[in-house]
């Protein structure tokens, strides 16, 4: 029996996905990874592909000739891929010590062929096998994110092309988000046109971001200007960011009173601090002396418990009193993933839905200030 020429194949997975696309219109990018140890043990490499597979959600997997892995990802924007492939590096690493020497990433153009497609992702390969260190060049038909002229090409392309965008900034730790319209870029200079209400806010805000789904990555810009009876913005300095506030999945509040928290530790011992910010799954607490969770947290041992009374409407309290797990310290903070019961997450997110209630009456008040002088 003749054997089945591994070439052939390739073309044909490929070229599947090229018409899937071209009649779909559904976003898909096509991913090629190279892991950064010289050998890998069987069970490893088993480990390595379980989990490619189950983060691209089953989609083919080829082994190129050179060492490479080859697949897809489907139904998702080229900002979202480039976040899913970073999350993939560090899942990686965390739990198999695997690491990514270098990969490449394009979204899969409706005009695209096998050729052009191909060119384009070994191009974007040999940019970052050059550059090494887990790097990862990524773009689309029309922009290449590894591009000589870095990103001030990038943006001058994009905002010549496109005239709306959208705009996020926080207030308290919740998200503001809204789409605004481009009025100019021009000398690393981005004029936008928003609403009367997000100037005003924006006039005593340093910085705000950018996204679109086309964009790879959020943008960060500073504030130049703000022109609330203009409802004009003017931002500089744009540059991308590999994690920003605004890719979190869960609205992030910071309490606008104290709410003090006891922090019950395995061992016996008792903390007492106050939430600095508060999730669904997690919260951030703030101890006046940060040697203190020395004393509680003692080895592996990184389970307690905490309780805390949250504020509700008409000067209302719940008790909350629920298990957690110590992720992080970071900037003096104790960083906790929580797991309330049903109850406990309905109340933790009616405090998130007050918030936000609070701020909408904020800033209608910040309008209304501006207006009257």
């Amino acid at each position: 029996m003749a054997r089945i020429n591994q070439k052939a194949m390739e073309r044909g997975i490929i070229g599947s996905h090229l018409r899937f696309v071209e009649k779909s219109g559904v976003p898909m990018a096509l991913l090629c990874l190279a892991p950064a140890l010289p050998e890998l043990s069987d069970e490893r490499v088993e480990s390595l592909v379980m989990i490619l597979q189950e983060q691209t959600d089953f989609a083919p997997l080829m082994l190129c000739d050179e060492g490479t892995l080859l697949t897809f990802i489907k139904d998702m924007q080229l900002h979202r891929c480039v976040q899913m492939v970073k999350n993939l590096q560090e899942m990686l690493k965390k739990e198999l010590d695997v690491g990514i020497a270098y990969g490449a990433l394009t979204m899969i153009d409706k005009q695209d062929d096998y050729d052009a497609l191909i060119a384009r992702l070994r191009r974007y390969l040999s940019r970052a096998e050059a550059i090494g260190n887990g790097k990862i060049c990524y773009g689309t038909a029309k922009y290449d994110f590894c591009t000589e002229g870095g990103e001030e090409e990038i943006f001058a392309n994009f905002f010549d092309e496109y005239d709306a965008i959208t705009l996020y900034n926080f207030y308290n730790g919740m998200p503001l988000s809204e789409e605004v319209k481009v009025l100019s870029y021009q000398n690393g200079v981005l004029r936008i046109k928003t609403s009367l209400a997000r100037a005003a806010f924006l006039k005593s805000e340093p910085f705000t971001f950018l996204k679109h789904p086309l964009l790879p990555d959020t943008i960060k810009a500073d504030i130049v200007n703000a022109v609330p009876n203009r409802a004009e913005v003017v931002l500089t300095n744009l540059r991308f960011i590999d994690k920003s506030p605004v890719d979190r999945e869960n609205i992030r509040v910071t309490p606008d009173e104290r709410i003090e928290v006891s922090i019950e530790c395995a061992n016996g011992e008792e903390l007492i601090g106050t939430v600095h910010s508060l999730a669904v799954n997690s919260v951030a607490v703030k101890l006046e002396d940060e040697n203190l969770a020395k004393l509680c947290f003692e080895e592996e041992n990184r389970h307690v418990v905490l309780s805390f009374d949250l504020p509700e409407r008409e000067k209302r309290k719940t008790h909350i009193r629920i298990s957690a797990l110590l992720r992080a310290k970071k900037d003096g903070q104790l960083i906790f993933s929580i797991y309330p019961n049903h109850f406990f997450k309905q109340k933790i997110e009616s405090y998130i839905a007050l918030q936000q209630t609070r701020l909408i009456t904020i800033m209608q008040k910040m309008v209304l200030n501006f207006y009257q002088g």
